[in-house]
C-alpha cells in the first residue's frame, strides 16, 4: 500500500513508481539511494534549460525582492517589454497574448474563444494526441486519458493522423458529415510528445489550412511540448508554412521553474475583442514570477553559447539515435531536434534504465527522449551509450 499523504498522478496508488531527491544540478539528478541520474526527458519535457540555472533563478529571486505578486489588471515593470519581446521570439508580432498558469488552462482558454467567437462547439482533434487534464483539454485528448472522466458528450470528433492513407481526403469526409458549420476548431500538436514524436508534412499541413480555411473553422497548435527550441528551431510551428489562429505555450516557456503558460492569438483575434468582452481570466493571470522566469528563458535561447552547444547536440542526438535504430530490439526511431520516440519490439523495464542512472519516460514498448536542451556533448554521449546498452541487453 502507497502510504503517502498525496497522491502520484496518472498512477495507480499502489503501484506507483516514485523515487527519492536528494539534490540537483543542471541535467542531474542525485537520489537518496546514491545514484546520479542524467534527466532524458527534462522531467516531463518542461525543463529545457535543467533543474537550477543560474538566470531562471536569479530573475525570480529579483522578482520576489520586487513585486513578488499582482493584480491581472496591473502593469508592473516588465510585463509589457517582456510580451512584446515573446512576441517577437514567436515571430507573430501581430498578435496578442493571453497568460495562464500551465498547458491544460492556455488549451482550455483555446478551446473557449474558438467556441466563443465561431459560436461553434465541435472540436476536430486526433486520436493520438494529448492537450491536458482539465475537462474541455482532456475531452480534446484522445489517448488513455480521456477515458473514465464522465467527459462532455458530443464536443470533439476524431480526424485521421498525418500518416494514414487519405488523411486529408478523409478529414474532409468528416467535416461536411459533421458539417462545418457546427465545427469552431481543428486541435493538433504540432509534434506530439509523450505519444511518439508523430508529426505532419507540409503537405497534410497544407491540406488542414485549406479545409479550416474554406470551412471558417480555427486552426488551434499544440506547441507545449515542442515549444522553445525543442524540436530544432524555436517553435514546432517553424518547420512549417502555416498560419494557425491561436498557438497553445507551457512547459519551456519558464523552464519549469514556475507554472506558467501562454496563449497567442492572431489579429483578427484580438480586435474581436476590442468589441467583445473577453470572458477568460485567471486569478494568476500574468503572475510576475511566471514573467520575470519568462524573460530569463528569452535571454537564454538568444545566447550564442546556448545555441552553439543546441546545434552541437542536436547533431550528436540524431547520430546516437541512428545507431540505437540498428539494435535488434528496436523497430524505429522518430525525432525532430532533440525530442525523439524509440519504438521497441518487446517492453523494458523503467527500471532497467535507472538504474544506469537514467531518468526517462519508459512505456511498455516505448520509450521517450527529451534531454534538456543545456546538456553538453560530454554529458549525452554517456547518457545515449547508456540507452544504448540497456536497449541491446534486451536484444
Amino acid at each position: 500500500m502507497n502510504t503517502l499523504p498525496y497522491y502520484i498522478s496518472w498512477s495507480k496508488q499502489k503501484d506507483a513508481t516514485v523515487f527519492s531527491i536528494e539534490s540537483v544540478s543542471g541535467v542531474k539528478i542525485k537520489t537518496s539511494d546514491g545514484l546520479t541520474l542524467t534527466d532524458m526527458t527534462s522531467i516531463s519535457y518542461q525543463a529545457h534549460f535543467g533543474h537550477n540555472h543560474p538566470v531562471l533563478i536569479k530573475n525570480i529571486k529579483d522578482q520576489l525582492d520586487s513585486i513578488p505578486m499582482a493584480s491581472p489588471k496591473g502593469i508592473y515593470p516588465g510585463k509589457n517589454e517582456t510580451t512584446q519581446e515573446l512576441l517577437n521570439y514567436m515571430e507573430k508580432p501581430e498578435g496578442k497574448i493571453f497568460y495562464t498558469s500551465g498547458g491544460s488552462e492556455t488549451i482550455e482558454n483555446a478551446l473557449k474563444i474558438a467556441r466563443d467567437i465561431t459560436k461553434k462547439k465541435i472540436v476536430l482533434a486526433r486520436k493520438t494526441s494529448y492537450h491536458g487534464a482539465t475537462m474541455g483539454s482532456l475531452a480534446a485528448t484522445g489517448d488513455w486519458r480521456n477515458a473514465g472522466h464522465q467527459l462532455p458528450e458530443n464536443w470533439v470528433v476524431r480526424i485521421p493522423e498525418p500518416d494514414e492513407t487519405d488523411a486529408i481526403i478523409k478529414t474532409r469526409r468528416i467535416v461536411k458529415d459533421v458539417g462545418p458549420q457546427n465545427i469552431a476548431a481543428i486541435i493538433i500538436e504540432t509534434i506530439t510528445g509523450g505519444n511518439g514524436v508523430y508529426y505532419g508534412t507540409q503537405e497534410w499541413w497544407d491540406g488542414i489550412s485549406t479545409i479550416c480555411r474554406e470551412s471558417n473553422i480555427m486552426l488551434i497548435m499544440d506547441e507545449v511540448v515542442c515549444g522553445f527550441e525543442r524540436t530544432g528551431k524555436a517553435f514546432g510551428y517553424m518547420h512549417y508554412d502555416v498560419s494557425p489562429d491561436m498557438i497553445c505555450l507551457a512547459k519551456g516557456i519558464t523552464g519549469g521553474m514556475i507554472p506558467f503558460g501562454a496563449l497567442w492569438t492572431n489579429e483578427k483575434i484580438a480586435n474581436y475583442y476590442e468589441e467583445n468582452i473577453l470572458s477568460c481570466g485567471l486569478t494568476n493571470y500574468a503572475h510576475p514570477l511566471g514573467m520575470a522566469a519568462l524573460k530569463g528563458v528569452l535571454e537564454i535561447v538568444k545566447d550564442k553559447f546556448f545555441q552553439k552547444n543546441l546545434k552541437v547536440c542536436v547533431e550528436l542526438f540524431k547520430q546516437r539515435l541512428n545507431e540505437i535504430s540498428n539494435l535488434k530490439n528496436v523497430k524505429e526511431v522518430r525525432v525532430k531536434g532533440m525530442l525523439a520516440a524509440v519504438e521497441l519490439s518487446a517492453p523494458i523495464p523503467w527500471s532497467q534504465f535507472y538504474q544506469k542512472g537514467l531518468y526517462l519516460v519508459s512505456q511498455p514498448t516505448r520509450i521517450i527522449l527529451a534531454p534538456p536542451l543545456i546538456i553538453n556533448e560530454t554529458e549525452l554521449s554517456e547518457a545515449m551509450n547508456n540507452v544504448y546498452a540497456v536497449i541491446k541487453e534486451n536484444s
